[in-house]
């Protein structure tokens, strides 16, 4: 709504990630050139930390944009894995088979015959680990021994650390001193000064078409305090005193404009520097602010896609089709990526580095990453992120919006297009990542220590699923409460131990007639059932 009136073209301080957008700071360039010199060194291991929102996702694309190309590049963005699951997460994203059962052993010998594999093809092997913070120390020592596979002049694999500076800590202990020892490169990257600040504004407005300052002076050395210089901070307090500005109609933001977006932008009274927000979960509460905490709160509809099309099984020989479709494919290359459009379909607005399993307990809801079919992902009705692989057996990732009446609805990027349910299983690997709404409370357990609030959703839940009358005002799990939690676990084929864990209230969420994202496009279907004196309404699966 400001571009028309500050003359912009686009919207400068998005935090979606955008290329054309990319400011690559004397830090940012200071940091790709000791990761490329640590690689070049052939070393094992090499680190990168900095505070959340500084731009280390930013470094690692520029740093993957570098790489020759006889390398082979694994990405793992969820590291919060044991041992054996670590193994054969990098397994899968090398592509590599293993027989099943799996053990340490397998898993180890199946990495080490691929290194050697691509070391006499004259091919390097690199694997970057995002998140790193997340990883147990065990994981980190299986990992070390990884680097001990090496020829005489070279490490078979390379590493790269990506995460937040808990992570030098973290490798600080003692059962981590080896590895510690095999970093041949790392660099700390510190928010921008106050001169970068001022170059990073005037760079985004720039591309956005702006010809003229916007921000004085005064508002740019606010903006470095509020900020604390870390981009992503910069970019929604920038956005809001956009807002400000235009609804103020001031052609010009000053220091005092400055100050009162960055408490609208993030709900912290200027106390200081903006870097104690960080003590409260920075990431989360970006997003809380920056995206829509739900479609009906705000008054706000998610916004519609670029465009859609139909692919069919086999694509028509319309060529223009044939090369649009391929070029989704190939810019879909990222899992992050398709998480973040999932979040999008939620409702919130994360950027590529908040987007991953681990940052959905922030706004309530939860992460569940399964292997199934497409009737086990319908009976769950949740869109979900799925990883697919066209006829050139290219990886790619997508968000499964819709199935039906044999057409399935993907999100690539802005883009949706339409697929028939045979050719979405048979380019599906049956993995899948989707998000389901948690209690009001946020708690995944709720038995007889549970507050009232959390008592109450499970009875309305449970009698909904079950069609049986609500209760209200319940207070306590009673027995009879506990007795419905049983019935609906035995229907489901569940534990029926009458206590509502993460199953059961995922379970208990598919019945829900909450207005979320549903993958048959419905929520569940209302019933009524005669409570005696009063009218209950009740949901059913649809």
């Amino acid at each position: 709504m400001y571009k028309a009136f500050f003359n912009l073209t686009d919207n400068p301080f998005s935090i979606s990630p955008n290329p054309k957008y990319l400011y690559m700071s004397e830090r940012h360039t200071e940091a790709l050139t000791h990761l490329l010199y640590g690689l070049r060194d052939g070393g094992g291991f090499v680190l990168l930390t900095g505070e959340v929102g500084t731009g280390k996702t930013t470094v690692s694309r520029c740093l993957r944009q570098q790489l020759p190309e006889d390398t082979d590049l694994a990405f793992i963005l969820n590291p919060a894995l044991a041992t054996e699951e670590m193994l054969e997460a990098i397994c899968d994203a090398y592509q590599l088979t293993y027989p099943q059962p799996v053990s340490l052993k397998i898993l180890f010998d199946t990495l080490h015959h691929f290194l050697l594999r691509n070391h006499q093809a004259g091919r390097r092997t690199l694997l970057v680990i995002d998140e790193a913070q997340h990883l147990m120390p065990e994981v980190l020592e299986q990992l070390r021994l990884l680097t001990n596979l090496e020829m005489d002049d070279t490490k078979l694999l390379q590493i790269v650390l990506i995460g937040q500076p808990e992570l030098q800590h973290l490798l600080r202990q003692p059962l981590l001193r080896q590895l510690a020892q095999r970093i041949t490169a790392r660099y700390h990257l510190l928010p921008l000064d106050l001169n970068d600040v001022d170059a990073y504004v005037r760079f985004r407005l720039q591309v956005a078409g702006g010809m003229q300052p916007i921000f004085t002076p005064s508002a740019i050395r606010e903006l470095h305090r509020l900020s604390g210089g870390i981009p992503r901070v910069i970019n929604l307090i920038c956005e809001r005193a956009l807002l400000g500005a235009y609804a103020a109609g001031s052609a010009r933001i000053n220091g005092k404009l400055l100050a009162q977006a960055a408490y609208e932008a993030t709900g912290v009274r200027d106390e200081g520097s903006f870097r104690s927000v960080l003590a409260f979960s920075l990431a989360g509460m970006l997003m809380l602010a920056a995206g829509w905490f739900g479609w009906q709160q705000w008054g706000i509809q998610p916004q519609a896609p670029v465009k859609k099309v139909m692919v069919p099984v086999t694509l028509p020989p319309d060529e223009k089709l044939v090369k649009q479709f391929d070029q989704a494919v190939a810019d879909a290359a990222y899992e992050d990526q398709a998480t973040q459009q999932l979040y999008r379909v939620w409702g919130f607005d994360a950027s590529v580095e908040d987007s991953y399993c681990d940052t959905a307990q922030r706004v309530n809801l939860r992460c569940a990453q399964e292997q199934g079919t497409l009737d086990d992902l319908l009976q769950l009705n949740y869109p979900a992120v799925v990883r697919l692989a066209d006829e050139k057996s290219q990886i790619f990732y997508a968000v499964l919006l819709h199935v039906a009446d044999g057409q399935a609805e993907l999100l690539l990027g802005g883009e949706r297009w339409q697929v028939s349910q045979t050719w979405l299983e048979k380019a599906w690997d049956q993995s899948y990542t989707l998000f389901w709404q948690l209690p009001g409370s946020g708690n995944t357990l709720i038995s007889k220590r549970s507050n009232t609030s959390d008592i109450q959703w499970l009875e309305t839940a449970v009698s909904q699923a079950l069609h049986q009358p609500v209760r209200n005002k319940l207070r306590r799990f009673d027995s009879q409460l506990e007795s419905k939690v049983r019935q609906f676990q035995q229907q489901e084929g569940l534990k029926a131990d009458g206590v509502a864990g993460e199953q059961t209230l995922l379970r208990l969420a598919i019945y829900s007639r909450e207005d979320v994202p549903r993958l048959n496009g419905r929520i569940p279907a209302q019933q009524t059932v005669n409570n005696g004196d009063e009218t209950t309404d009740t949901g059913g699966a649809s």
